[in-house]
């Protein structure tokens, strides 16, 4: 009543006012009292709320809208926890109707304040009041959700005069501009907090662990990945940027990971590109910022960075005999190849090797490597050679290829060639390690192949004999290396 005296007093000013700019004089009708004038009330210009932000106490949250969107708010957590099924608060005293729209405001509650002043609180996942209730300030409503016409979880929220969108004004502030994007503008709330201000969190420990993979290979992806637990408790920690970097200085690549609901946070390096050290290692680096509620932490780690190794020659011989003893070192030769990154390698061709009991032709020696992933390819070829040893039968071969490649999931080995033996053409299967014997110790193999653990050694053509005669007709060898 007394609100309502106010006004109609309010009106009997305005009224006097009027008269007086007008030259009229106001009087009561004869034999009456003179009476109050009744106007309505004006409605919504009085007892405008004092609005809080509608979610619980300490709570922050950022917001946004769009084109479009009109004179409205959306609401999502920015504290590190999710927003689907957060507690809605009343932002003010009021009376609560729940209503639903398919497709649109889905589960919402109209809250009237009284004078004009509404509350719409929209895509509700549950209400938190029966229809019809009267609400205190703080009190819970309903919780954040993606109910209609929401493509994820956050509270959508508008106030409305007699109607009338109105800018948003909450801990008593305007939210006006309102940002185009969440992450630009938050809103820590007072709701429920008593009057006073919410406690600062106390920051958590917290501890990151390497999950990623123990080698990577140049040229390839490679998925770093790390977990991120609270030190005390290992409970995982959510919704946090962690930064990750693959290698060191000027040459470091790096990519960004957010923790999941298991604390687990992964992105990827398109393209390694990493140099090879003696070791054959890379350093990889993860770390977490922190934020109000967590410290930051970071873990390290080591990663055998895959490389390849390859070595080709042409020919080489030791022929330990009394009157013109013959050695040849490896010609012509790659020498030893040892890389993680993709190159070639090739020594001229030799023209002609001609001693007495040893002839070749063109031998050639070539070692590629590529990357993602990496693989070493060596090959050794001959146009012809012939081996001429006293006491044995001549040999020659003609067309000689020897190729040996791998990788870190195959090695492969091959040789061609043509053989006579004494003048008589020679069938050689295609099967590694084909032995001749000659007699009195004398061996000859075909496509020898003798293979280690990381890689592959192909000889075209192989004798050996009492002595020390040891003559190897175009080889190559091949090897990948730190691929577990």
């Amino acid at each position: 009543m007394r609100k309502l005296i106010a006004r109609v007093k309010r009106g009997g000013v305005l009224l006097a006012a009027l008269a007086a700019a007008v030259g009229l004089t106001l009087t009561a009708p004869a034999g009456a009292a003179a009476a109050e004038p009744t106007d309505p009330p004006a409605t919504g210009t009085l007892a405008k709320p004092t609005f809080l932000a509608p979610f619980e106490c300490g709570s922050q949250w950022t917001y946004s809208t769009y084109p479009g969107h009109g004179n409205v708010l959306d609401f999502i957590r920015s504290d590190g926890k999710p927003s689907l099924g957060s507690p809605v608060l009343a932002s003010a005293p009021g009376v609560a109707t729940r209503r639903y729209q398919e497709g649109g405001a889905g589960q919402y509650i109209v809250l009237d304040h009284g004078d004009g002043w509404v509350t719409e609180y929209m895509h509700l996942d549950t209400y938190g009041v029966e229809d019809g209730a009267r609400v205190t300030q703080g009190q819970k409503i309903g919780t954040v959700g993606s109910t209609g016409g929401s493509t994820g979880p956050h509270l959508h929220l508008q106030h409305k005069l007699n109607g009338a969108l109105q800018d948003i004004e909450l801990e008593g502030g305007s939210l006006v501009p309102y940002p185009g994007e969440y992450g630009q503008k938050f809103i820590k709330s007072t709701n429920g907090c008593g009057g006073t201000e919410p406690p600062e969190p106390v920051q958590k420990e917290t501890r990151l662990a390497w999950t990623g993979p123990a080698s990577t290979s140049n040229g390839s992806a490679a998925r770093l990945s790390a977990t991120l637990k609270e030190k005390d408790g290992d409970a995982p920690v959510a919704g946090r940027k962690v930064a990750f970097t693959l290698g060191s200085g000027a040459g470091a690549q790096g990519c960004e990971g957010t923790t999941d609901t298991r604390g687990a946070a992964s992105c990827t390096v398109p393209s390694v590109d990493q140099p090879l050290n003696a070791d054959a290692t890379v350093p990889v680096a993860a770390a977490f910022a922190g934020d109000k509620d967590y410290k930051a932490s970071e873990t390290t780690a080591s990663l055998k960075l895959q490389y390849v190794s390859g070595r080709a020659y042409g020919l080489s011989a030791r022929v330990p005999v009394l009157i013109l003893p013959l050695t040849i070192a490896p010609t012509p030769d790659t020498g030893a190849v040892r890389t993680a990154g993709a190159e070639s390698k090739a020594p001229p061709c030799t023209q002609n090797v001609n001693a007495l009991v040893l002839s070749a032709e063109a031998p050639c020696a070539e070692v590629v490597t590529t990357t993602g992933p990496s693989r070493s390819t060596a090959t050794a070829t001959l146009a012809r050679a012939t081996v001429g040893l006293p006491g044995l039968p001549v040999i020659r071969v003609s067309g000689v290829t020897a190729t040996s490649a791998s990788s870190c999931t195959a090695k492969e080995g091959s040789a061609s060639l043509d053989l006579s033996i004494a003048g008589t053409p020679v069938t050689v299967p295609d099967t590694p390690n084909h032995t001749i014997d000659l007699g009195v110790g004398v061996r000859l193999v075909v496509n020898e192949q003798t293979e280690t653990a990381e890689g592959l050694t192909v000889n075209a053509v192989h004798l050996t004999a009492p002595g020390g005669v040891d003559v190897t007709l175009a080889s190559s060898t091949s090897g990948a290396h730190h691929c577990a």
